[in-house]
C-alpha cells in the first residue's frame, strides 16, 4: 500500500515550495541543535520527512477505521494522564503535530467513559469529523472550531472541565484569527507558540498535560507529561512558563524522532531568521 505514496510525495516535494523549504529549515535547525546527531538538511532527507508524513496519513486511516491494534504501540509515563481520564479530573490536553495527532481518537478505546472535546482551527476538521462519523460512528469526537470561539463555547468548556472532561488543543499551530502568541526557545531559536491552551488552563483553573504518539522504528511511543497545574490560585507558574515547558517537550520529541514533526510551514517566520 505504501507504493501509492511515491508519486504523491514526489509531487509534494517538487511543487510545494513552502513545504519543501519549511522542512529544510526545520531539519537545519534540528541538526544544529543536536550537535550534528540528527539527519542532515539535504533534499533526500526532506523527501524522507515528507514520506514519513505520508506514512502517518495511512496510519490515520487505520485509526479512523477503528483498527488501532493493527498498529504497534507502547505507553510511557501515562500514569497521571490515566488518572485524569479514569477518575474524571478535568484537564487541558496539549497535543502537537509531532507524530500521529489522531491517537487522541484512540483514548476512547482505553477510557470509554471519557468526555473528550477537540478544539480545531479550521472548518475542514469539523466537516471531516462528520465524514468519519458516517464511516465509523465510534471514531467521531466532540469538536469546537476555535476560529469562531464565543462566550457560549467558553461556558461549555468550563462545564466540561467541571464534569471531569478532557479538552485537547494543539500547542504548536498558531491560529490565524484567534488567540495570542509568545516567542519561546525552540531548537536554539525563537519561535512563536500559541497561548490558547494555557489561557484556557489558567481561566478554567485546571491542569495541563501533553499527549504525543511518536513513531520510532515502526512502533508508536505514546507518552504524556505534566505541563502545569492551575488548580491552585496561588500558583506562580505563568502561561509563558507553561508554554516553554511544552516547547521543551516538543523539542525532545523532535530529537527522539526527527522526521515526525509535520508542521510544513515557516514556523520561525517573523521571529527568528537564522
Amino acid at each position: 500500500m505504501l507504493i501509492i505514496l511515491y508519486p504523491v510525495i514526489f509531487w509534494f516535494l517538487i511543487f510545494s515550495k513552502v513545504a519543501r523549504q519549511s522542512s529544510f529549515d526545520y531539519l537545519k535547525r534540528l541538526y544544529k541543535s543536536s550537535g550534528g546527531m540528527t539527519p542532515k538538511p539535504t533534499l533526500f532527507n526532506v523527501y524522507r520527512h515528507i514520506y514519513a508524513f505520508g506514512e502517518c496519513i495511512l496510519d490515520k486511516l487505520i485509526i479512523w477505521s477503528g483498527n488501532l491494534d493493527d498498529l504497534n504501540y507502547s505507553f510511557d509515563g501515562m500514569e497521571e494522564f490515566n488518572d485524569l481520564a479514569s477518575y474524571g479530573l478535568g484537564a487541558i490536553i496539549v497535543v502537537s503535530h509531532l507524530g500521529n495527532l489522531d491517537f487522541c481518537r484512540a483514548i476512547a478505546k482505553f477510557h470509554p467513559n471519557v468526555d473528550l472535546t477537540v478544539l480545531v482551527h479550521t472548518t475542514h476538521a469539523v466537516k471531516f469529523n462528520k465524514l468519519l462519523k458516517a464511516i465509523n460512528p465510534e471514531s467521531a469526537l466532540n469538536i469546537i472550531q476555535v476560529s469562531k470561539f464565543s462566550m457560549q463555547d467558553a461556558m461549555l468548556l468550563s462545564e466540561k472541565i467541571q464534569k471531569g472532561g478532557l479538552i485537547a488543543i494543539a500547542g504548536d499551530r498558531v491560529p490565524l484569527t484567534w488567540g495570542n502568541t509568545t516567542a519561546l526557545d525552540f531548537l536554539d531559536s525563537k519561535a512563536n507558540f500559541p497561548l490558547g491552551a494555557y489561557l484556557l488552563g489558567k481561566t478554567l483553573g485546571c491542569p495541563l498535560h501533553s499527549l504525543m504518539a511518536i513513531k520510532v522504528n515502526g512502533q508508536y511511543e505514546v507518552s504524556s507529561k505534566k505541563i502545569a497545574d492551575f488548580r491552585e490560585p496561588a500558583s506562580q507558574q505563568s502561561m509563558d512558563m507553561a508554554a516553554q515547558v511544552f516547547a521543551n517537550i516538543l523539542a525532545a520529541g523532535c530529537l527522539r524522532s526527527p522526521f515526525q514533526w509535520f508542521n510544513f510551514y515557516p514556523f520561525w517566520q517573523g521571529v527568528d531568521h537564522e
